[in-house]
């Protein structure tokens, strides 16, 4: 029997500094997918600062946050992984957060610039007729993979946001999304509802998240990414434009043209 994955909020980093920063994220309702990655970041903070308790947190100065810092744009610790800009100040932003728990405001970093478009191309989105594509294909090969999919590009969710279909919002209509401290109301499509009903009678699912891999544990975002990759080679599409995210790109850019 494989072992589940076990979740962030339920991990145990090592360290009393790091699993009580932990605690404070899940009590925000900070994603999974955040709390893993800013208590990565701050496990590396705490070895490369040499620290082992609270106390010594105290002790710390601005110059070890800013080397710190350094040397993460450096790639100079780690093994020498390299970063995008975007992956850096993703670090730097949970180091911060960390501080930030600790009472240690003043020693907080800027995040490094980093210079955006202003918009997307059409060639990097996936067109309707990808999408349709991308879910036909899917639904023949993982009808799992195919719900993920749909829900995302016909409700404009996000991978995180998939575990809030449940049996008891088919019943409502629409899903209650909670999300950094906020909540917010996403209807379900009548007839995303009807297939929703039809995979829960058939599964036996008569509560709690539906589209699951077991039993509450949602497929995740590098999985979806890699599978939609793998179904956009296969179906000829640019695999550039086949991720996650590139499916709320499609359903902001078809609202925008029906309006």
């Amino acid at each position: 029997m494989s072992k589940e994955k076990v979740k962030a909020h339920e991990k145990d980093y090592g360290n009393t500094i790091v699993n009580d920063f932990k605690t404070s994220l899940w009590e925000r309702r900070r994603a999974e997918s955040t709390i893993d990655n800013y208590c990565r970041v701050a496990v590396s903070f705490i070895k490369y600062a040499h620290i082992d308790t609270k106390e010594e947190m105290t002790l710390l100065t601005k110059s070890i946050v800013r080397n710190f810092v350094d040397c993460l744009i450096n790639n100079a610790y780690e093994d020498d992984k390299k970063y995008t800009v975007e992956s850096a100040n993703n670090k730097i932003a949970g180091l911060n957060q960390l501080l930030a728990f600790y009472g240690l405001e003043e020693l907080k970093e800027k995040a490094l610039y980093c210079h955006r478009k202003t918009f997307i191309e059409d060639s990097e989105i996936l067109t309707d007729v990808d999408v349709s594509n991308i879910l036909a294909e899917s639904k023949r090969s993982n009808f799992i993979l195919y719900l993920s999919l749909r829900a995302m590009a016909q409700m404009g969710l996000r991978v995180s946001e998939i575990q809030f279909i449940t049996v008891e919002s088919l019943n409502r209509g629409y899903i209650v999304v909670l999300n950094k401290g906020g909540a917010r109301k996403v209807p379900l499509p009548s007839d995303l509802i009807k297939e929703l009903r039809a995979y829960c009678e058939e599964k036996g699912i008569t509560s709690g998240p539906i589209i699951s891999v077991r039993k509450g544990v949602a497929v995740s975002r590098s999985t979806i990414g890699k599978l939609m990759k793998k179904l956009a080679e296969k179906l000829g599409i640019d695999v550039k434009k086949a991720h996650p995210h590139s499916l709320r790109h499609n359903f902001v850019g078809s609202r925008i043209m029906q309006k």
